[in-house]
């Protein structure tokens, strides 16, 4: 499996954690072809990994010549390699995607001329043949050599006046598009173009004038940075999004600029970032010039249309700094909490055993629950960059809790569910803490609700004996939580199918927000009274896509050791962690170990003198 072939670093961003599953099970079953150089391998490395690891199955074809790059695919049944001669035999092809040219460089503008157009005709003829869809990818330096101050829209473009060789690429990029654009119409297949900012990616084969600073940075040595004008950086995997997006989301036949999250920085924003992150090591020297050519772009046409970048320039840069040190146990992880993260553990710890408790003093059975099971058996406490905490009970056991909470927790805590805040639906049970805030995108939207530090109470109910069963009852569960959540939070559904989401939405417009929720909580309890249930499910959470288990999975209680306290977990943990998780040992994409919430707004008042 390519899986075992690829380092941490490639394995995170051939993962693509950041894309929606929904967006990625669009690929199951499509034949893709895929050509260029280092952007195109590393896309090939992504998807034979998602159809291995995800199950989708699809086909993936690289045009050109394979060598050792691909040797990690070609072990792969989902890859195989053709060369440009051999086009002219494939018949079936879904969905084409070139890198072409973008963020590489010539050494000979003649040979890169002739090969890219020979490419480009070759693969237009096979799109032409098949109605696939294409997506092309170009970079900002189809613009120009750009002015120090201006930030290039898609129909801006720099004067190509300079005939150096170090701008030939300019040239290069725009006859390949123009190319594109006249075979597109010639032939009528769609066409997208995606323009990126310079290509930032650990291990990913790009070469960028930053790569010697970031060097410089891991092994805490001085280097310099030329500080002119502003550049545009996008990191690899959002890239590998924006492709996604292209194929299935962007109107077709246009032209999209793709940047990253805050990714339009000089060098001296860039320098900065790095110190504050790296403090004496980075040893960054400023010299004023223009030695790149790129320029700045704007990505809010892509933005307009559904797409937004998920990697922070930060993130980006530490990614890249890390796969330069040599001793990764010194690796410093992205950290979004600003400095906060150790006192908000330390508070949720102090909650937890206080809900321990409780449970203790009132024979309540309880297990922790998700990421926080997971990091007591994984880590013995906190997944290191884990920002919450989640116990998990049986129906009894939580509806009991649920009656005696309020009265038993300590001032300052408060007990939060649908009938305590009539403003609240969420489909589980809550902790806040009051006089501080905590808040996602999604809670920050809910204002009339309390928003501080959560701490996350899941009910695992019973659900059918039988497969018909249970299969009718994780639809209707489905069903209802889309009538809650997305009418709670004014967003349409769109969960892949058309005549589903199109009934769903109708009943989130007619039936009322309060209604919706007395359905919800009776779908996800309908069981509850049943004897001898075989199977339990996570009706509240995420994990309801893994549909149901084992119910004797949570018989019986045994206590590991959870941040120094002994705290109770499923006797039958390896089994249940194996269900949520596979394999659960191994640790999230490096990129994605930045707490499980992207928090917009945070304050921990009181607490913010915990050490």
């Amino acid at each position: 499996m390519i899986k075992t072939k690829l380092n941490e670093f490639e394995a995170d961003w051939a993962a693509m954690p950041q894309l929606e599953k929904e967006k990625l099970a669009r690929l199951k079953h499509k034949t893709i072809l895929v050509s260029g150089h280092s952007l195109a391998r590393c896309l090939c490395y992504a998807l034979v990994y998602q159809s291995e690891q995800r199950g989708l199955d699809c086909r993936v074809i690289f045009a050109g010549d394979c060598g050792g790059f691909y040797a990690e695919c070609r072990e792969s049944e989902f890859f195989t390699s053709v060369n440009f001669d051999s086009l002219e035999e494939i018949n079936e092809v879904d969905m084409m995607i070139h890198t072409g040219f973008c963020c590489e460089k010539s050494e000979s503008f003649s040979a890169a001329f002739q090969e890219e157009i020979r490419r480009v005709q070759a693969l237009a003829a096979l799109a032409g043949r098949t109605k696939a869809k294409v997506v092309l990818l170009s970079d900002s330096r189809v613009y120009g050599n750009g002015k120090r101050s201006r930030v290039y829209a898609e129909n801006e473009y720099a004067p190509l006046v300079n005939t150096d060789a170090a701008f030939f690429d300019n040239q290069l990029l725009r006859t390949i598009e123009s190319l594109w654009h006249c075979e597109q119409k010639a032939r009528s297949f769609s066409l997208t173009v995606l323009r990126t900012g310079i290509v930032l990616g650990a291990y990913c084969g790009l070469k960028t004038f930053l790569d010697d600073a970031l060097k410089a940075v891991a092994q805490g040595k001085p280097c310099t940075l030329t500080n002119g004008k502003k550049y545009s950086f996008v990191y690899i995997t959002d890239v590998f999004r924006a492709i996604v997006y292209a194929l299935f989301e962007l109107p077709v036949n246009t032209t999209y600029n793709i940047t990253g999250l805050n990714g339009t920085a000089s060098a001296g924003t860039i320098a900065a970032i790095l110190h504050d992150v790296y403090h004496e090591k980075a040893q960054i020297a400023l010299v004023d010039g223009d030695d790149e050519n790129a320029c700045a772009i704007s990505g809010g046409k892509a933005e307009a249309h559904g797409f937004t970048p998920a990697i922070k320039l930060e993130t980006a840069l530490e990614l890249c700094v890390m796969s330069y040190m040599d001793d990764t146990t010194d690796m410093q992880l992205p950290n979004t909490h600003d400095g906060r993260l150790d006192a908000i553990q330390k508070m949720q710890l102090a909650y937890l055993l206080e809900v321990d408790r409780i449970c203790r003093k009132h024979n309540i059975k309880y297990f922790l629950g998700g990421g926080t099971l997971l990091g007591a058996i994984r880590h013995g406490g906190f997944i290191p960059w884990d920002d919450d905490s989640d116990i998990m009970m049986l129906r009894e056991d939580y509806d009991k809790f649920a009656e005696i909470a309020q009265s038993e927790l300590p001032a300052g805590v408060t007990f939060q569910s649908g009938k305590t805040d009539k403003n609240c639906f969420y489909e589980f049970n809550k902790l806040r803490v009051e006089n501080t805030v905590f808040a996602t995108e999604l809670a920050r939207n809910h204002k009339d609700i309390n928003i501080g530090i959560a701490f996350d109470i899941f009910c695992h109910d019973k659900t059918a004996n039988s497969a018909l069963g249970r299969k009718i009852h994780l639809a209707m569960t489905l069903f209802t939580r889309a009538l809650v959540l997305n009418k709670w939070n004014h967003r349409k559904v769109d969960n892949g199918s058309r005549l589903q989401s199109a009934v769903t939405n109708v009943c989130v417009k007619i039936f009322p927000l309060r209604f919706s929720y007395f359905l919800m909580n009776h779908t996800i309890s309908f069981f509850k009274r049943k004897k001898n249930a075989k199977y339990l499910y996570d009706g509240m959470g995420r994990n309801v896509y893994n549909g149901c288990f084992d119910a004797a999975i949570l018989d019986e209680v045994v206590y590991r050791d959870f941040e120094g306290y002994p705290l109770p977990v499923p006797k039958r943990y390896d089994e249940y962690l194996t269900f949520l998780y596979g394999d659960y040992m191994e640790l999230a994409p490096l990129s994605t170990r930045l707490g499980c919430h992207e928090i917009l707004q945070c304050d921990i008042g009181k607490f913010d003198s915990i050490n």
